[in-house]
C-alpha cells in the first residue's frame, strides 16, 4: 500500500513538473504619461488584470515583462479614432524563437476620453489597444526581419493561419477551416491588424476594427491567437493541462470536492467579467 501511494504522488508531482517547464511569468505595468484624470488611469489596472487573467505565462523558461507609455492626448477630435497602440520595443527570450514586445504605447484621444468614461466603454477601448501592444495584429509575423520568429500572417491576404488560433476557431466556429478572415478595410491602423467584420466570431468580438455592438464578447479564438506568438493562454495550455490533471485525480477519487470549488469560482469570475464589459 505504501509502495502504491508513494508511485501515485511521484507521478503527480511528475504531471506537475512537466506541465511548469518552459513557462515564465508574464507581467504588464504602466507608464502613466499624462493627460489622464485618475479614474481614467485606475481602469489600466482593470485592463491588465484582464489579460493576465487569460495570458497566464510565455512559452520560455523565463519570465516576460511589459511596460507600456499611457496618455491622452489630441488625435482627431470626437469620434473618429479613439485610441492608438503599439509595441515600441521587441525582445527574443534566450531559449525562444519568438519576438515579444517588451515596450509599447497607448494613446487616447483627449476629446473622446470623457464620453468613452461616462458611457462605460473606456474599458473595452484600452483593453482593445492593450491586446495590440502586447501583439495582436502587430507581431503575428515577424520573420521577415528575425529569421526563424513567428509567422502566422501574410500583410493583404486576409487569411491568419497560426496554428493555435486556427485549432480553436475550427472548434468555435468553422469546423474545416483553413484560415481565420482578417480585416481588409479601413485604412492604416484597422486593416491586416483585426478580425474582419462580420466574421463568424461576431461583430462584438473585442478584436474586431471597430468598437460594438454590445455587450462585447471575447472569442476562444482570439484568446489563442496569443499562444501563436508566445503565451501560454487559458485556452490553449492551463484548461487542457490542468484537466488533464484534475481527470487524473478525479479517476483516483480524489480531490473531487476541490474540483467543484474551483469551477464555481471560474464562473463567478467570468459572471463579473461580462457584466464590467456590458455597462
Amino acid at each position: 500500500m505504501g509502495v502504491s501511494i508513494k508511485w501515485f504522488f511521484s507521478v503527480v508531482v511528475s504531471l506537475c513538473v512537466s506541465f511548469s517547464a518552459n513557462a515564465g511569468l508574464f507581467k504588464i505595468s504602466i507608464n502613466d504619461l499624462g493627460g489622464l484624470t485618475p479614474s481614467q488611469s485606475s481602469v489600466f489596472d482593470d485592463a491588465i488584470a484582464y489579460w493576465e487573467s487569460y495570458l497566464i505565462g510565455v512559452q520560455s523558461e523565463f519570465n516576460h515583462n511589459i511596460v507600456i507609455d499611457a496618455s491622452g492626448v489630441a488625435l482627431d477630435g470626437v469620434g473618429g479614432v479613439l485610441g492608438s497602440a503599439g509595441p515600441t520595443g521587441i525582445t527574443q527570450l534566450p531559449d525562444s524563437t519568438f519576438v515579444y514586445a517588451n515596450k509599447g504605447r497607448m494613446r487616447f484621444d483627449t476629446a473622446d476620453l470623457a464620453s468613452l468614461e461616462s458611457r462605460g466603454t473606456l474599458f473595452d477601448v484600452i483593453v482593445h489597444e492593450m491586446a495590440h501592444v502586447i501583439g495582436f495584429g502587430t507581431l503575428w509575423t515577424t520573420d521577415f526581419f528575425i529569421a526563424g520568429s513567428q509567422s502566422n500572417y501574410v500583410s493583404g491576404s486576409g487569411r491568419y493561419t497560426g496554428e493555435y488560433a486556427l485549432e480553436i476557431y475550427r472548434r468555435e466556429f468553422v469546423e474545416n477551416a483553413t484560415f481565420i478572415p482578417v480585416e481588409l478595410g479601413g485604412g492604416a491602423g484597422t486593416a491586416n491588424s483585426h478580425w474582419d467584420e462580420p466574421w463568424p466570431g461576431g461583430s462584438s468580438d473585442l478584436m474586431t476594427g471597430y468598437l460594438g455592438p454590445y455587450p462585447i464578447s471575447l472569442s476562444d479564438t482570439t484568446v489563442a491567437s496569443f499562444a501563436d506568438i508566445g503565451y501560454l493562454t487559458s485556452v490553449t495550455h492551463a484548461v487542457s493541462e490542468a484537466a488533464t490533471v484534475w481527470l487524473f485525480l478525479f479517476s483516483m477519487g480524489l480531490v473531487v470536492r476541490r474540483h467543484h470549488q474551483r469551477s464555481t469560482g471560474a464562473s463567478t469570475r467570468r459572471l463579473q467579467i461580462f457584466q464590467a464589459m456590458s455597462v
